[in-house]
C-alpha cells in the first residue's frame, strides 16, 4: 500500500503502536527499514547488497504525550560478509514536524490525523528522555546503563526539562542533539562492541584539567551485547560556543585568498594555531605514564614494519577497486587512476625508502580521524577538537591501539589538500595556485607542531619517513572511501598519492 509521496505505508490497523516490539518482525517494518537505512549518510555499507533487517533489541522509552518511543538496535544482514549493528529510535509524528531526512513511512492508522513513522532523533521527546536518563539519578530501563564522569559531578550538571533539543549540523556518521547552548548529546548510529574511544579518550582528557582544546565529557548511555561487551549508544558533552567547523570556516575564506582578494594572513595564523593546539593535544594524550591505557611507548622497528604491512594491504585493496571502477571515472580522474595503477613498483620503492629511514619517537593514543571537520573554531578564534572515535571503517579494537602521533598530523595535512581543491570554482581552475597554498600551509602547520610537541617525535630523517608513510596511508583510505561513496572526488586523493611519489620526503622531526 502506498502512502504520501509514493512511499509504501506501514499499516497499523489491527496493531497497537505500544506493542511495536511484539509485532516488529511479523510486519512490513523490516522491509521499510531496509529501504530507509541505505539512504542515510550514516549507513556505512551502501555498496553492499542488503538482505534483511532484524531487531536485536528494542527499548521502550517514555515519550510523554507522544506515546512510547522505541530505541531499536538493528542487525543488518548482507548478501555476503558480516552483519552490522545500527541504532534507530522510532517515533510517530506529523509530516510537517520532521524534516525529509527523518521520514521513514506514512502510517495507515484509522481514526487519527495523518502520521508518519519517523527517525526518533528528530522529535524533541527522544532527546529529552535520553538526557533525563543520563542526568537524573534513578534507574534506567532494564538493559540500559550509564556512565557519569567526575567532571559531570564536579560541575553539578543538572537535568532541565525545559531544554528543547534540536538536531545540530547536517547528516554525518552520527547524530548530534543540541540542548540550548549548554549540552551536546551525540547519538551513535553504527555500533561496534567494545570500549568506545570517543568516551574513553574524552573521559581521560577531561581528567587532565581545564584548558585543553576539547569539550568536557559528561557521560554516556550504553547497553551490552549478549556476550557482555559494551555498546555505547550516546555520549553527553559540554557545548562550546563556536563559529562553526574548521572546514566551513576555512572554505568561506579561502576562495577569496586564492583569487587574490582576501587576507591570507588570517588563514596563516589559524593554521599555526592548529599546529600548536595539535601538539598540546598530543602532549596531553601522552602525558600520563602511570595510566596503562594511555602511557606512551617507543615506536619501534616492529611498529614500523607493521605500518608498512598495513599500507601494503591497503594498496592491494585500492588497486583492485580502481581496476574494477576506473571505466566509470571522468576523463582526468581516469587518467590519474591509470597513472597510479602503472606505478605499483614506485609505491614499493616509496615504502622501502620510508622504512629505511628507521623508527623512532613515541607511540601514543591518538585522535585517529583528524581533519578540519573535527575542529570547532571558537568565538575568539581558538580551536576545539571533536570526535575521538577514530576512522569509522577501522575495527574498534584497532582504533584503541597506540600509534605515532604523525598519523593525526597526516590526517590534518590531507584535509588541507582537500580544502585547497574544494575552494576552486570547479575544482580545476586555479589548481596551481591552490597547490602552492597547500604546500605553504603544509610547512606552516608542521613547523608550529614540531616546535611544541616536545619529545614525541624522532629526529628529522626517520620522522620524515614515518610522516610519508602516514600521508600515504591516509590518502589510500580517502581513495577507498571516494571510490565507494563519491566517485566524483577520487581525483583529490589520487593527485595526493601521485604527488607524494614524485616529491622528496619531508625533513621534519625532533628539534624542528
Amino acid at each position: 500500500m502506498s502512502g504520501e509521496g509514493g512511499r509504501p505505508a506501514l499499516d497499523l490497523r489491527g496493531r497497537s503502536w505500544e506493542a511495536l516490539p511484539e509485532w516488529f518482525s511479523q510486519s512490513p517494518l523490516p522491509d521499510l527499514l531496509g529501504d530507509f537505512l541505505p539512504s542515510r549518510r550514516w549507513f556505512g555499507s551502501k555498496s553492499r547488497s542488503l538482505r534483511s533487517v532484524m531487531a536485536e533489541r528494542i527499548f521502550s522509552l517514555d515519550g510523554g504525550g507522544r506515546g512510547p518511543l522505541f530505541l531499536c538496535l538493528l542487525q543488518v544482514a548482507f548478501g555476503e560478509g558480516e552483519n552490522e549493528r545500527y541504532v534507530l529510535p522510532l517515533a510517530r509524528a506529523r509530516g510537517g514536524e520532521v524534516p525529509e531526512a527523518g521520514l521513514i513511512a506514512p502510517l495507515d492508522s484509522p481514526g487519527e490525523d495523518p502520521l508518519w513513522l519517523v527517525d526518533g532523533f528528530f522529535v524533541a521527546e527522544t532527546g529529552r528522555e535520553l538526557l533525563r536518563l543520563l542526568l537524573v539519578p534513578d534507574s534506567p530501563p532494564a538493559g540500559l546503563e550509564r556512565v557519569r564522569t567526575e567532571v559531570l559531578k564536579k560541575r553539578q550538571v543538572a537535568f532541565d526539562p525545559d531544554l528543547v533539543p534540536r538536531v545540530f549540523g547536517g547528516e554525518q556518521s552520527n547524530t548530534s542533539l543540541l540542548f540550548g547552548r549548554r549540552l551536546m548529546l551525540k547519538g551513535y548510529r553504527k555500533l561496534a562492541p567494545g570500549i568506545n574511544p570517543d568516551l574513553e579518550v574524552g573521559e581521560f582528557l577531561s581528567r587532565q584539567g581545564e584548558g585543553l582544546p576539547i569539550p568536557a565529557t559528561y557521560g554516556a548511555l550504553l547497553t551490552k551485547t549478549p556476550q557482555g561487551e559494551p555498546l555505547v549508544l550516546g555520549l553527553l558533552q559540554e557545548f562550546v560556543e563556536n563559529q562553526g567547523e574548521g572546514w566551513s570556516w576555512f572554505l568561506s575564506r579561502l576562495p577569496a585568498v586564492l583569487s587574490g582578494e582576501g587576507d591570507g594572513g588570517i588563514l596563516d595564523r589559524m593554521v599555526e594555531r592548529l599546529g600548536r593546539e595539535t601538539a598540546r593535544l598530543h602532549r596531553a594524550l601522552g602525558g600520563d605514564p602511570s595510566d596503562p591505557d594511555f602511557s606512551p611507548r617507543p615506536f619501534t622497528g616492529e611498529d614500523l614494519a607493521g605500518l608498512c604491512q598495513e599500507i601494503d594491504g591497503r594498496i592491494a585493496r585500492v588497486f583492485r577497486a580502481l581496476e574494477e571502477r576506473k571505466s566509470g571515472l571522468s576523463g582526468s580522474a581516469r587518467e590519474r587512476a591509470e597513472d597510479l595503477l602503472s606505478r605499483r613498483s614506485r609505491l614499493d620503492d616509496f615504502l622501502r625508502d620510508c622504512r629505511a629511514r628507521g623508527p623512532g619517537g613515541m607511540r601514543i593514543r591518538c585522535h585517529g580521524d583528524f581533519h578540519l571537520g573535527q575542529v570547532l573554531v571558537t568565538r575568539d578564534e581558538g580551536v576545539i577538537f571533536l570526535d575521538f572515535e577514530g576512522e569509522p571503517a577501522v575495527p574498534l579494537a584497532l582504533r584503541r591501539l597506540r600509534t605515532t602521533p604523525l598519523q593525526d598530523v597526516a590526517g590534518m595535512l590531507r584535509s588541507f589538500h582537500y580544502l585547497s581543491v574544494s575552494a576552486l570554482p570547479d575544482r580545476t581552475t586555479g589548481r596551481e595556485r591552490a597547490e602552492g597554498w597547500y604546500r605553504e600551509q603544509f610547512g606552516r602547520y608542521l613547523g608550529a607542531y614540531g616546535r611544541e610537541v616536545e619529545g614525541l617525535l624522532p629526529e628529522p630523517a626517520p620522522a620524515g619517513g614515518i610522516l610519508g608513510l602516514c600521508l600515504l596511508r591516509k590518502a589510500l583510505y580517502e581513495l577507498a572511501y571516494e571510490i565507494d561513496n563519491r566517485p566524483g572526488w577520487v581525483e583529490i586523493p589520487l593527485s595526493g598519492i601521485l604527488a607524494l611519489l614524485d616529491a622528496p620526503l619531508p625533513e621534519f622531526g625532533g628539534g624542528v
